[in-house]
């Protein structure tokens, strides 16, 4: 009798305690390795609280946390500005009573905070480059600092570079770079690089197995797919260009929960030290938002706090033309991508046989490669709305597959043209 009083006791406790906690819901698309250690370690420190995760991506969060009484979720999680914002606007999202102490507004030139105080970032990523040193050593290529050094021919076929229509990291990527150096600038750039790389259409984690293979030598992703693999034995090393951009992962409360006060103690773990640390473990690897929390990070973990880059960036901005940018990308590089290296090796080639005489045909060459069919779209342009809407509404679809159906006609025709132009250079051997 004794034996199975002792058995039983413990269990009736279990049970009684999980009858008596309290549930919370929580609306995340963060994987289930990040997840369940944040999870774990919440419910050791609050065992009257239970949690139930509720996985959905941005594109079906938004609807379900639009439906009456928000789903039953309590608290959204997850690195989706763009879900926030229309949250927000929706009053769908209530006021954070938590405090903010030790919680920096900002990473260099990047938000952390909302500033209705609706939502806060609970993490932070930084967009670079995972080299192979020793590769660039044998190609004679310094180690870049800027996107514009992937353009160098020597780094031919030796870049990777991800797909923002297919991976979802790349449009913030893309994005940062045209506001860096201005509409036709960027995608001059990018259409340079872009005649150095295989491109990567899905999985942006291809990117570092690529080059801690040997099979690339650089690859443009994020700080923490770089840690993880550098982390699990990858050789490699990531680097930040002068100027990049952080993207953070933010959180909030919904308007119509009913338990605020247990929500609260949810999102006041998440940012506290002991919360932030979990960041750090390897199959993480994100950055805090808590900057204490970095005198505990492990060897070479790289604090945003203390990083001289230059981080300047409207994500308000990017979102309202990323599916454009996606669009373009498509229309210029991805379906035209074995012309665009054809054009671009003929092109080098050209400059360097060209004499004086030949550079008006070289210069309309160059002119050719680098035309683009649209000037820069204002953030409320029909285009870019169409485009950003073309997954629910037909008519948007119909606008933005036009308009990419023209995109299409106007590279193949330019870059014909450069084709033309550079094979005329090369052919009268730089005589004009």
């Amino acid at each position: 009798m004794k034996r199975i009083t002792q058995y039983f006791v413990p269990l009736l406790l279990a049970i009684a305690s999980s009858i008596s906690a309290e549930q919370l819901t929580v609306m995340t698309s963060y994987p289930q390795e990040v997840v369940s250690r944040f999870e774990e370690t919440f419910e050791h420190r609050h065992p009257e609280i239970q949690l139930q995760i509720l996985w959905r991506m941005p594109h079906d969060a938004l609807p379900y946390l639009l439906k009456p009484q928000q789903g039953g979720v309590d608290v959204y999680w997850a690195p989706s500005l763009g879900n926030f914002l229309a949250l927000k606007a929706a009053g769908a999202l209530g006021p954070l009573g938590i405090n903010r102490n030790g919680l920096p507004e900002r990473i260099g030139d990047t938000l952390l905070v909302d500033p209705q105080g609706t939502f806060l970032a609970s993490e932070t990523a930084g967009y670079g480059l995972f080299i192979n040193p020793d590769k660039l050593a044998k190609l004679g290529v310094a180690e870049p600092k800027v996107w514009a050094d992937l353009t160098d021919p020597h780094l031919k076929g030796e870049v990777v570079l991800p797909v923002p229509s297919g991976v979802g990291y790349a449009p913030v990527l893309v994005d940062q770079l045209l506001q860096a150096e201005g509409w036709e600038a960027g995608w001059k750039t990018w259409r340079a690089i872009a005649a150095n790389s295989r491109l990567i259409t899905n999985r942006g984690n291809f990117v570092t197995e690529e080059v801690s293979s040997g099979r690339a030598t650089v690859g443009l992703t994020m700080d923490f797919f770089a840690a993880s693999s550098v982390a699990s034995g990858a050789k490699g090393k990531f680097l930040y260009p002068a100027r990049t951009a952080f993207n953070p992962g933010q959180i909030a409360i919904t308007a119509s929960t009913p338990r605020r006060l247990v929500a609260e103690t949810f999102v006041t773990f998440i940012l506290s030290e002991e919360g932030q640390i979990l960041l750090f473990h390897p199959a993480i690897r994100k950055l805090p938002v808590r900057s204490s929390v970095y005198t505990q990070a492990p060897p070479g973990y790289v604090n945003p706090f203390t990083l001289h880059v230059d981080t300047r960036y409207d994500p308000v901005r990017g979102l309202a033309r990323r599916s454009l940018n996606s669009a373009l990308f498509d229309a210029a590089i991805t379906r035209h991508h074995g012309t665009l290296i054809e054009v671009w090796a003929l092109l080098h080639q050209a400059e360097v046989a060209a004499t004086p005489k030949a550079q008006e045909t070289l210069g309309r060459a160059r002119a050719a490669l680098t035309a683009l069919p649209l000037s820069e779209p204002a953030p409320d342009a029909p285009l870019a709305l169409a485009c950003e809407q073309r997954t629910e509404d037909i008519k948007a679809e119909a606008q933005c597959a036009a308009a990419e159906r023209e995109w299409d006609t106007f590279f193949e025709a330019h870059y014909a043209e450069a084709k033309a132009l550079a094979a005329e250079v090369l052919r009268r051997g730089g005589r004009s």
